[in-house]
């Protein structure tokens, strides 16, 4: 078995920052992501399917939000979730059913809302070789019931262990951590409207390499396409919306914490135009063992 170890780093640069803040201690200027990778095991590629029916939906994988709808009509589509496994082994699927927008008053309106299979494809294999680990595995519900959310698991197997989650505090024991994620959207959003563009993303290393890791995707092709995400927003998007008229949840054992607008559910962090179009960023924030500060590791 070749097992091999890696720490995929990047370092934030403490150039353009502001002469107070390069003062000040910053436990989290070096951002780390540790991993190892069994290059004898299969690389193996999960994907989550959806077709729902009279209802709005969030799915979760370990504690992780994956994808969310919610929208009149139905949903019929694919996502994949190797970046929310840590590891091989049995991971937690949990599914929480709503009405569908603007139809809240019938509640879930199907005794069959939600259609749900998980497969998997080696690397190298193509969209039809993808065979079935768990296959719609949401009983039947009572019709017309304004909630409804269905727990269970499936076993996987991956080439590489990362162990970022195990280096976070519990996040909901930390005080006024409201305005500590507050604080850190703000500083996103500056750093972005101010057009500090390197800064703003850098502040995305741990998460995007973490993406590359567990999706097999080269650093340089990573790198490549990360930088073409920078410029259409530099292209397109000007300003970053108010923080504001959102709800925190804790996620990952409350290790990590998302910010969500209460008008359509979906990230608080969101680009936009000064129109009609917008960008929404998901990530999640959390803090390292033996740091006092939020950075993006998810």
């Amino acid at each position: 078995m070749k097992l091999k170890t890696f720490i995929a780093m990047g370092l934030l640069s403490m150039f353009g920052l502001d002469s107070c803040n390069a003062q000040q201690k910053d436990n989290t200027a070096k951002k780390e992501l540790h991993y190892t990778m069994n290059e004898s095991a299969p690389k193996n590629y999960y994907l989550l399917t959806m077709s729902s029916n009279g209802c709005n939906f969030r799915i979760l994988v370990n504690d992780i939000p994956v994808y969310g709808f919610w929208d009149e009509g139905t949903y019929s589509g694919s996502y994949p979730i190797n970046h929310f496994m840590q590891k091989s082994g049995t991971q937690k699927l949990k599914v929480e059913l709503y009405p569908a927008y603007t139809h809240e008053d019938l509640g879930i309106n199907s005794e069959e809302p939600l259609y749900i299979e998980i497969k998997k494809r080696l690397d190298g294999q193509t969209l039809d070789d993808y065979v079935a680990v768990l296959t719609n595995p949401i009983p039947k519900v009572q019709k017309g019931i304004p909630y409804y959310e269905y727990e269970c698991s499936f076993e996987a197997e991956v080439p590489y262990e990362i162990t970022e989650l195990d280096e976070l505090v519990d996040l909901s024991q930390e005080p006024n951590i409201e305005q500590q994620v507050v604080a850190k959207y703000n500083e996103l959003k500056d750093m972005y409207e101010k057009k500090r563009f390197s800064a703003f993303q850098k502040q995305f290393d741990t998460r995007n390499k973490r993406i590359w890791v567990t999706n097999y995707i080269p650093i340089n092709k990573g790198e490549r396409d990360d930088n073409e995400d920078i410029e259409r927003m530099k292209k397109f998007y000007k300003h970053v919306a108010p923080i504001q008229n959102y709800e925190m949840r804790f996620f990952g054992d409350k290790k990590l914490v998302m910010l969500f607008s209460k008008e359509d559910c979906t990230y608080a962090f969101r680009l936009y135009d000064g129109g009609s179009k917008m960008w929404a960023i998901p990530f999640f924030l959390g803090m390292r063992k033996g740091s006092d500060k939020l950075e993006i590791v998810f």
